[in-house]
């Protein structure tokens, strides 16, 4: 049959036809992908879609909580805070371009009167959940500006509210610590888990130790806000929870006046010829460890810390500072040799061991005062010779060949006498006082050297670090000399006040070591009780070292306020009974150099007391150290402050 022409069709070329099919089958997937697309689009994150663009309209400003007060025993505030209003910036509100954002910083940095560069500084990579606090106290005329021109500071906000503050400035400030904004360093520190940078946390003493309960939770408040940014109204508000107030152990008169005492004792020191570069003191009750005051100087100012930018000067807490500032010497980090405080330690080890007895001659060395040991020779401050002498007597004028014999005959029994009995009271590991970064001290023994020796060795060159040269370890091999040294508390011995006042806590209270504690309660920001923070019970030392503490108390309280006593001068006059003991540690072969020390104790019942002095560079005990534990120890009492000059050369 013929075909008519308009019924006719041309076969497609092999090659078109495989066009066309591929084509049909790309629009297919195509239009697969999209029905697919819609689908996830609408069904599965639709929800999460509908939150997004909600919050693309909504604005979360975070409110920061009020932090918990610090209180002394009596409720006095020691840290508070103040209604303040800041500038702050809100990261994820802030311009993503970068040439953008430091036009902004600039722009605010005009407004606020800052550098720009602290601007820059204080905001950091702006990675926070909270607004980063830019300045506190603005001017009322700058938040009104800033309030007025919102579209041209995208991101910043201006609001009140509570600011850390420390009405005492300086007093007890290494004690209380300070605040700053969490950095990313510190944000795996266990204290502070689950915190998002940029809140505001403690970053030493009390504020650090106790900052869970200090701290509190965050409020947010939700704002709508137009496409330029501009609040338009308030969503919803969540109150921040305030943080619990700490109640503790100190005194605030008390410390007030010892930290007078400090900058009396370095006073005295530059008197005497000595740079006085620095001082701290602990006072204790030897019955249960509470810390009453404690103190360093020089000092810093809290609230200047804590604010939200400081320049590197105010962080040196004062330009020309010779010292480290915010070093707690109470505790940490540096500690020293003790100098003739810790005699009554070699005493006890010397008694218990059967070395001496209390009516044991020594000291008597027909030299001179001075006592040649190994072909070394250790002598009597001045080279005073004080003849053979009793335990009593040699404590209450100080008499260092006494002990230098006594350290030569604990070396004699096989060492580490003297060391026992000092670790046993507490030296050479922390005492257990709630504040961060404390000291272990170093108790010298010939085990202990020569095992930092070996990993010394170990470490520098084993692994190569000083390449083909390989150094001996710090320490030399251990002699009878070290051991004479470590009698009068010289030598290697490194020890903190606040170990030197658990000590003779120990002394005081019959033999029983307690563990410094500052921290008392937690309690509601109504004044309720939450939580007694417990307490370690003293531990007692081994009887056979209690029974002869009796026998080394009419040493030291003739060392206080005897004729010959080393500060009768500073405390013969004091109306209640004092025992105490001077100390001179030499630090090098400069006596410009030497540490001043006064360790005492009064005992009073509930009212009984524990002083600690030390004065770096301060010279000898009783011309520095002594003059400023009778201030507190008067204080205490509510005895006359009279600042009395002491002048015993004596160590």
């Amino acid at each position: 049959m013929i075909e008519r022409p308009v019924e006719r069709r041309v076969p497609l070329p092999n090659g078109l036809g495989r066009r066309v099919e591929l084509l049909g089958a790309l629009a297919v997937v195509l239009f697969a992908v999209v029905v697919f697309r819609l689908w996830y689009l609408q069904v599965l994150t639709g929800r999460r879609d509908v939150a997004i663009a909600s919050a693309n309209v909504t604005r979360n400003v975070a409110i920061p909580a009020p932090r918990g007060k610090i209180l002394d025993s009596s409720g006095r505030v020691l840290a508070g805070v103040r209604s303040a209003a800041v500038a702050a910036v809100v990261c994820d509100e802030l311009p993503s371009s970068r040439s953008t954002r430091a036009n902004l910083y600039g722009r605010l940095a005009s407004v606020l009167k800052l550098p720009a560069s602290q601007v820059v500084k204080t905001v950091g990579s702006c990675d926070s959940y909270a607004p980063v606090t830019i300045e506190a106290d603005i001017p009322s005329a700058a938040l009104i500006y800033l309030a007025e021109h919102k579209t041209e500071f995208p991101g910043v906000v201006e609001q009140q509210t509570e600011i850390r503050y420390y009405p005492y400035d300086t007093v007890g400030a290494q004690v209380l610590g300070y605040v700053g904004q969490l950095s990313e360093q510190e944000e795996s520190d266990a204290t502070f888990k689950s915190v998002p940078a940029g809140n505001v946390v403690g970053q030493s003493g009390l504020e650090y130790e106790y900052d869970p309960y200090l701290r509190g939770t965050d409020g947010v408040k939700k704002f709508q806000v137009d496409a330029a940014g501009i609040p338009t109204g308030e969503v919803k508000t969540i109150a921040p929870t305030p943080g619990e107030d700490l109640k503790t152990s100190i005194d605030l008169p008390l410390e007030q006046e010892g930290m007078k005492a400090m900058n009396v004792a370095m006073g005295l020191s530059h008197e005497d010829g000595y740079p006085g570069t620095a001082a701290a003191f602990v006072a204790l009750d030897p019955n249960n460890g509470d810390v009453l005051a404690m103190g360093s100087v020089p000092s810093f100012n809290s609230n200047v810390l804590s604010q939200p930018f400081i320049s590197d000067s105010e962080y040196a807490g004062q330009e020309d500072a010779p010292v480290d500032a915010f070093d707690n010497r109470a505790i940490a980090p540096a500690a020293y040799p003790t100098g003739s405080t810790f005699k009554p330690i070699t005493a006890l080890a010397g008694l218990e061991s059967g070395l001496i007895t209390p009516s044991t001659l020594l000291g008597g060395t027909g030299a001179g005062g001075c006592l040649d040991v190994s072909g070394e020779s250790f002598c009597n401050s001045g080279d005073a010779d004080y003849g053979a002498n009793n335990l009593a007597y040699a404590l209450e004028v100080s008499e260092d060949t006494y002990f230098y014999q006594l350290g030569e005959l604990a070396n004699q029994q096989g060492g580490n006498v003297i060391q026992h009995v000092a670790k046993m009271l507490g030296l050479g590991k922390l005492t257990g006082l709630d504040l961060p970064f404390a000291s272990t001290g170093y108790v010298p023994s010939a085990q202990s050297d020569a095992q930092i020796d070996r990993d010394y060795v170990a470490e520098f060159c084993r692994h190569g670090k000083h390449g083909p040269f390989c150094p001996d370890g710090p320490f030399p091999v251990w002699t009878v000399g070290q051991d004479v040294q470590l009698a009068t508390g010289q030598g290697q011995l490194q020890v903190a006040p606040i170990q030197m006042a658990v000590v003779y806590s120990a002394l005081e209270n019959g033999g029983y070591i307690v563990t410094p504690h500052i921290g008392q309660q937690i309690l509601s920001p109504a004044g309720d009780v939450l939580e007694s923070l417990p307490s370690a019970k003293p531990r007692a030392i081994p009887e056979p070292y209690r029974q002869y503490i009796p026998d080394i108390l009419p040493g030291l309280h003739l060392a206080a306020q005897g004729a010959s006593g080393t500060s009768d001068d500073v405390f013969g006059s004091f109306p209640i009974t004092v025992y105490g003991k001077t100390g001179t540690a030499q630090t090098n072969n400069d006596p410009h150099d030497d540490q001043s020390w006064y360790d005492c104790f009064v005992k009073d019942g509930k009212r009984s007391i524990v002083v600690v002095v030390t004065v770096q560079q301060g010279g000898f005990g009783d011309e520095a150290a002594a003059p400023a534990a009778r201030l507190i120890l008067a204080k205490w009492f509510g005895k006359s402050e009279a600042v009395l000059h002491g002048t015993s050369t004596t160590f």
